[in-house]
Order: C-alpha cells, then sequence, then structure tokens
C-alpha cells in the first residue's frame, strides 16, 4: 500500500501507536501511476491534492524562461509534495518523474482531519518539514560554497541516507536512477563537469558504480572530504522529542 510508505517515514519521527497507525493505512486516497519523464506537476498549474510517493524517484524544479533548470529536491519513496494545496491553489514549481512512479493522492480535506485527529500525526508532520527545511537549508550551502567535489560528495551521501529512511539501499550502496543532467542540474554543474569529478570519485577510491548502483568503498574519508555531518537530518532530535517526553 502507498500508506505503507508513509508509515515507514513518519515513523521515524514519532513513537506511533496501533490508533496511529490505522489512521495512516486506511487513509482515503487513491492511487495514480506515472510513467517515467512524465510532468506530474506544472509550474501554475492548479492543485486539489496532497500526493504521497509509494514507489519510484521524482524530481522538484523550476525552469528559467531560456530553457535552464534548477532541480530543487529529489523526492522518494515515502515524501509528500503539494502541501501547498493547503494553503494555495496554484503550484509554484513543476515536479517530473525520473522513473515509473506510483503515487497516493489525498483530498486536502481529508488530510486536514488527519492533522486535527491526532496531535501525534501533527507534530511528526510537522518535523518532516523541519526536516525538508534542513535539506533546502544545506542545498544553499551545498551549492552556494562547496567544491563540485564536495558538492557531488554530500549530495550522493545525503541521498543514500534517505535512501535508507525509505527502505532501501543497503549499508554502503544504493541505486541512483538519477542521470547525470539531473545531478548537474541539482548541484549547478554541467553534465560533463559531473560526469568528470564522478570518475575522479573513482579512481581515488571512493565509491564505485556499476549499472546504475553506487557502492561507497570510502564512505568516511568521502563524508570528510564532502563535509557532510548527517546531523542536520535531526533523526536523534525526532525520536527524544515525539512521544518520549
Amino acid at each position: 500500500m502507498a500508506q505503507e510508505a508513509l508509515l515507514r517515514r513518519i515513523s521515524f519521527y514519532a513513537d506511533l501507536d496501533i490508533n496511529d497507525r490505522h489512521v495512516i493505512t486506511q487513509l482515503d486516497g487513491r492511487e495514480q501511476h506515472f510513467a517515467k519523464n512524465t510532468e506530474i506537476v506544472d509550474a501554475g498549474q492548479e492543485m486539489d491534492s496532497v500526493l504521497i510517493v509509494k514507489e519510484g524517484w521524482a524530481i522538484r524544479y523550476k525552469s528559467l524562461e531560456d530553457g535552464r533548470r534548477q532541480v530543487l529536491n529529489i523526492l522518494l519513496p515515502g515524501d509528500m509534495f503539494d502541501l501547498q494545496v493547503l494553503v494555495a491553489a496554484e503550484a509554484d514549481h513543476s515536479v517530473k518523474t525520473v522513473t515509473d512512479l506510483t503515487a497516493f493522492s489525498v483530498k486536502p480535506s481529508v488530510f486536514r482531519r488527519l492533522l486535527t485527529d491526532s496531535g501525534k500525526l501533527t507534530l511528526a508532520f510537522w518535523w518532516m518539514q523541519v526536516q525538508e527545511e534542513s535539506f533546502l537549508r544545506e542545498q544553499i550551502v551545498r551549492n552556494g560554497q562547496q567544491t563540485a567535489r564536495e558538492r557531488i560528495g554530500h549530495f550522493l551521501l545525503e541521498l543514500h541516507r534517505r535512501v535508507q529512511i525509505a527502505g532501501e539501499g543497503t549499508s554502503d550502496g544504493f541505486r541512483v536512477p538519477l542521470t547525470q543532467t539531473v545531478i548537474a542540474d541539482a548541484l549547478g554543474l554541467t553534465p560533463i563537469h559531473t560526469n568528470r569529478v564522478l570518475r575522479q570519485l573513482e579512481r581515488d577510491g571512493l565509491l564505485e558504480r556499476a549499472n546504475g548502483w553506487i557502492q561507497f568503498t570510502d564512505a568516511a574519508r568521502l563524508a570528510d572530504i564532502s563535509q557532510f555531518d548527517p546531523a542536520y537530518f535531526h533523526l536523534d532530535a525526532f525520536r527524544m522529542r515525539l512521544g518520549r517526553n
């Protein structure tokens, strides 16, 4: 079920009881299926639902008039998007799939009712938004101050941690269905430069790539080089503050 992906994500931020889990698993909505490279949301489009990713990957992005694109973040299983439908009618960004994707569509009224019926779930969703803001702050610092080598290392380590939260990947690797163009657009680089840096990271013995899979061969050294500190995920704070105080 699509709700299971959301439940897995929320469980990182709260010790949910049986009633809370039941509320999530019985969440009213409908599944939607999108093919790879499908525009799910267009900037300026009127939105009428909250979407939860069940399976697949997508990107949030904004485009300039000349076609240049800034990828804002990557959407993984368990992620929600278009929460702005709760306060605004039009999307201010676009969303496009990078793999085949299944999403669960929930009406705003249903989602609002979920937030008002359970204080613990309300706090869990609030913490999820706090984490989203943390990711955006890291994105600003990464693209504004880090070198290309640091950016790519930091980006991959962050994605790996997020993929693990989604219940995928292994302790030292994960499948990355992103093209080098998408990675470049996320990090303010060119695809050619992105390819050059990835090859250098391989030569330096920090990672290996094969068939869309990235294996970290020295994650600790890559984290040191990239100044990657997962403390900004705030997972310890989530677990400490929710359901245990």
